[in-house]
C-alpha cells in the first residue's frame, strides 16, 4: 500500500477519562500524514516527511515539531510506510483483547528498545486483505488510545500538496 484514506474514531481512556474524537486521515509513503479531528473539536496534524504541524484553529496555535523517525518506533510509523515489525518489536499474538470483526487477528507488539510514550501496541487486522482496522497504543500507566479505522480506501490518489501545511499569517508559532 503506497497511501490510505480513512475516517477514524480515536478513544483515550485514563485516570476516569473518557475522550472521544473522529475525523478523517490520509497517509501517503514515505512520511506523509494529514489527520483533520472533525469532532467534537477541530484540529489538524499534518507531517510532510520532515516536520509536523499540530494546529488547532480554536486556540489560534501551531506546534511545530522536526520528525526525528530513525531509530525510532512510535506507532504511527507502520502507518506511515516506514516500520518494521521484525526489526523493532517482539510480535505475539494478543489474547487479552477481543477483536471488532470476527474473523480479524490481533498482533501484541512490544518494543525491543523500551519507549517511555508506551509499553506496547495491539494491532487488529484482516487477515484476507491484510488491512489494519484498528490501533491501540498502551501506555505505561495503563492509558490507552485507541483508533478505529473505517472507510478505508487504500492507494487512493492523495496529492503532495495535502502534506504541505500553511501556518495561518496571525497563528502563534511554537517550535519544540
Amino acid at each position: 500500500i503506497e497511501s490510505f484514506k480513512a475516517q477514524f474514531n480515536q478513544t483515550f481512556e485514563g485516570h476516569n477519562v473518557r475522550l472521544q474524537e473522529s475525523g478523517i486521515v490520509l497517509m501517503k509513503k514515505p512520511g506523509k500524514m494529514y489527520w483533520e479531528y472533525q469532532n467534537p473539536t477541530q484540529k489538524f496534524f499534518v507531517t510532510d516527511g520532515d516536520q509536523s504541524f499540530f494546529y488547532i484553529p480554536a486556540d489560534n496555535q501551531v506546534i511545530v515539531s522536526n520528525l526525528q523517525l530513525e531509530g525510532s518506533h512510535t506507532p504511527l510509523l507502520f502507518l506511515m510506510g516506514k516500520g518494521n515489525l521484525e526489526k523493532g518489536f517482539d510480535v505475539q499474538m494478543e489474547t487479552d483483547e477481543l477483536p471488532l470483526q470476527r474473523n480479524n487477528l490481533l498482533l501484541r507488539l512490544t518494543s525491543k528498545n523500551p519507549q517511555g510514550e508506551y509499553s506496547h501496541l495491539i494491532l487488529e487486522f484482516s487477515p484476507s486483505i491484510n488491512l489494519i482496522h484498528r490501533l491501540i497504543i498502551v501506555e505505561p500507566l495503563g492509558n490507552r488510545n485507541e483508533y478505529v479505522f473505517t472507510n478505508f480506501q487504500e492507494n487512493a490518489h492523495i496529492p503532495d500538496r495535502q502534506f504541505k501545511f500553511e501556518i495561518p499569517d496571525e497563528a502563534q508559532v511554537v517550535y519544540q
